[in-house]
Order: structure tokens, then C-alpha cells, then sequence
């Protein structure tokens, strides 16, 4: 029987011995700077350690992140009191979060684990895992609105392409504009329901700086700006929709760089809290 369980045990982990990390000495925590630049994920190494086990946590992203670390079914287990590790682990660091000793020595390790993560994030001004870098001014008019999606959402802001975007519910034929001046470098305005493109009707816009914002899920036929176009902070670029990979009626905001043949999302925070501008609609009642 207890044979069984060590197979079961050593099935679990398998895919994490085959790509762990060189063993790291003893069971102090150990950080590491990671380089930027790189497109971002979160993952979670197990090592030796002696007779024991280390786990480490490798964060590729460009914001700290929250780590949960269960542990489940231990027999001989020592080193992770009840079996939770909740851990920060900060943007482009590889860290150490746990080492597992044997409770005695002679008998395995054995044990079930989960691992989760979520990002700390926010692109707006004054909570938690705010940004520095530029204020974007919001994309729309009216409200007040709400982040229907944030950062590291599962639905659809969980890749490195859309992982710091933003969703923001609103109805059908808000008025976008630029959150930033630039040039415009692309837009799709003839497209009626989900397909052919997931990103519906869109505005892309070419920052100064190499980076782009994009505008996704536009009403069809709204879209008031042509690719080449110069466009000012608060320029009319459209109308909110629904077209594209959509599940309700919203607008879609990311910025993004180029890393290689690439575009990656990029944290970014906006000049005033999402649900900060009025509804004119009420005000002129």
C-alpha cells in the first residue's frame, strides 16, 4: 500500500522535476532578479533538497503576485505547519517559498499540492499594485462605468497578450476616445457579430514611445479614424459595442509592446478611478 502511494505521490510532481530549477542550497529563501523583457508567466519548481523538497516560484511578470501553495494527504511532512504557504513574490524574481523536511528520515515524502496565483495589479490611481509610468486618461465619455474583466481574468486576459487589459461594461454606443495621443496604425470598422476577428471592430494607436493602446469590440460602422491619422488626447475614435469574442457589451483596453514578432500587454494605470466620470446622460435630464 504504501507503495501505491509513493507512485501516486512521484506521478504529481513528475511534470515539475522534469523542468525544476538547479537545486538551491538548504531551506533558506532564496530571490534572484529575473531580466525584463521577457513575456511573463508565474510558475511553481520543485527540487531536492537533501531528502526533503524545496519549492520555488519563478515570476516572470511585471508586477508582484500573490502565490497559494496547498498542501493536502501529507504523511511525514514537516516544514509547512497546517499546509498553506501564502507568499508575495515580487515582479521578475524567482523566490523560495517552502522546504519540506521528513518528519523521519527512512520513509518518504508524500503529499498532494495546489498552486494559484493572482496578480497584484490595479490600473487605478491609489489601490493596491498601482502603477507608475503615464496616466492614461479613461477611453470613453459618460458613466460611471465598471471593470467587468481585470488583469489576469480567466475568460480571456490570462495570456501575455492580454494579460494587464482591462474590460469596462458599458452600453452599446458610448463614445471611445484616445486615452493618449498618437498615431493610429490600424482599424477594423465592417464587422458585424463574433467572427471573423475576436477583436471585433478596433482602433490600434501608435505611441511615442513604441508602445500601442488598443480599443476592441466597437460598434460597427462607428469608428471615426483612419489608419495614418494623428489623433490628441480625447479624440473621438468610435462607439462602444459588442462584436468580436464578447460576451456582453463592453469595451476592451489594453496597452501593449512589441517584444520580437510579439505584442505583450503592459501594466499601465489611468489618471482618475474608473467609475469617477458622471453620467451626462442624467445631468442634462
Amino acid at each position: 500500500m504504501a507503495s501505491t502511494r509513493l507512485i501516486v505521490s512521484f506521478a504529481l510532481l513528475i511534470f515539475l522535476s522534469i523542468s525544476s530549477l538547479p537545486v538551491l542550497a538548504g531551506g533558506a529563501i532564496t530571490n534572484a532578479t529575473l531580466p525584463a523583457g521577457k513575456a511573463g508567466s508565474v510558475r511553481l519548481f520543485v527540487n531536492r533538497v537533501g531528502s526533503g523538497k524545496a519549492m520555488d516560484v519563478r515570476n516572470d511578470t511585471d508586477v508582484p503576485v500573490e502565490v497559494v501553495l496547498r498542501l493536502t494527504r501529507m504523511v511525514n511532512v514537516a516544514g509547512v505547519g497546517n499546509g498553506v504557504v501564502r507568499k508575495t513574490v515580487p515582479a521578475r524574481t524567482r523566490m523560495r517559498i517552502a522546504t519540506l523536511r521528513k518528519r523521519q528520515s527512512g520513509y518518504p515524502l508524500m503529499y498532494q499540492q495546489s498552486f494559484s496565483y493572482s496578480l497584484i495589479y490595479s490600473p487605478e490611481p491609489g489601490k493596491k499594485g498601482s502603477v507608475g509610468g503615464y496616466a492614461y486618461a479613461l477611453p470613453w465619455k459618460g458613466g460611471p462605468f465598471r471593470i467587468s474583466q481585470g488583469a489576469g481574468g480567466d475568460f480571456s486576459h490570462n495570456s501575455p497578450k492580454g494579460r494587464f487589459a482591462v474590460d469596462i461594461a458599458m452600453p452599446v454606443g458610448t463614445p471611445i476616445v484616445a486615452a493618449r495621443a498618437g498615431t493610429v496604425v490600424k482599424v477594423r470598422n465592417d464587422q458585424h457579430g463574433r467572427r471573423p476577428d475576436p477583436a471585433g471592430n478596433y482602433v490600434r494607436i501608435l505611441h511615442d514611445d513604441g508602445t500601442h493602446s488598443a480599443y476592441l469590440h466597437l460598434k460597427r460602422g462607428s469608428v471615426q479614424v483612419n489608419a495614418g491619422q494623428q489623433v490628441k488626447i480625447g479624440s473621438l475614435l468610435g462607439q462602444s459595442g459588442n462584436t468580436g469574442r464578447s460576451t456582453g457589451p463592453h469595451l476592451h483596453f489594453v496597452v501593449q509592446k512589441n517584444i520580437g514578432d510579439s505584442l505583450v500587454s503592459v501594466p499601465f494605470r489611468f489618471t482618475q478611478p474608473v467609475d469617477s466620470l458622471p453620467n451626462f446622460a442624467l445631468s442634462e435630464r
